[in-house]
């Protein structure tokens, strides 16, 4: 349970992170850019993404690839991390304990 709850703070300081670095990027620059999961993973490592849709395009499903994944790595970095942070959070949230009395 301990795991889960710091998996799921780990995803969250990573969008704050990300959301923070967006903002500062727009008030230095003086206009919001939006950085993309996709462009992120690219910046990160570029050939682990084009291996990685090379393994869905070939071993599962070229429509997968256009029609869920795709998008999903057109969001903005911060909402991608967010989601499974709060999935995490909400699933792995402690048990309140009866009051008796």
């Amino acid at each position: 349970m301990i795991v889960c709850r710091i998996v799921a703070s780990l995803f969250l300081l990573a969008a704050l992170g990300l959301f923070a670095y967006e903002i500062v990027g727009a008030l230095g620059a003086g206009g919001y850019d939006l950085i993309a999961g996709g462009e992120l993973w690219a910046r990160l490592h570029a050939n682990s993404l084009v291996g990685f849709q090379a393994l869905i395009e070939k071993h599962i499903s070229p429509w997968l690839w256009g029609e869920i994944i795709l998008p999903i790595l057109l969001a903005p970095a911060w909402a991608i991390a967010t989601a499974p942070g709060l999935v995490l959070a909400l699933a792995c949230r402690g048990r309140r304990k009866r009051e008796r009395g």
